[in-house]
């Protein structure tokens, strides 16, 4: 079982990460849907650096993970390297 001091070390790292990506999410460009220009996107496709609507995002999960790995930006939890490979994209 983890210690407590390691499961408050888990909820700083995944605190940070989510501010990453709401910073991310601030920049004009990642605003609307890379694919169909929604307002608002709270998916991301991490491997490919885009964030997606609800709507895209389901589609790019039907495309396998081998071509787009979809998380969501507030429900999913995200590891530093996926935030590091996104933020690169």
């Amino acid at each position: 079982m983890s210690s407590k001091a390691e499961k408050d070390r888990q909820k700083q790292i995944q605190d940070k990460c989510q501010n990453l990506l709401t910073q991310m999410l601030r920049d004009e460009d990642n605003k609307y849907c890379v694919d169909c220009d929604a307002k608002g996107p709270r998916w991301a496709s991490w491997n490919l650096g885009i964030f997606l609507c609800i709507r895209c995002a389901g589609i790019h999960r039907n495309l396998g993970v081998h071509i787009s790995k979809v998380k969501s930006v507030n429900l999913d939890s995200w590891t530093p390297s996926q935030v590091v490979v996104s933020k690169k994209l």
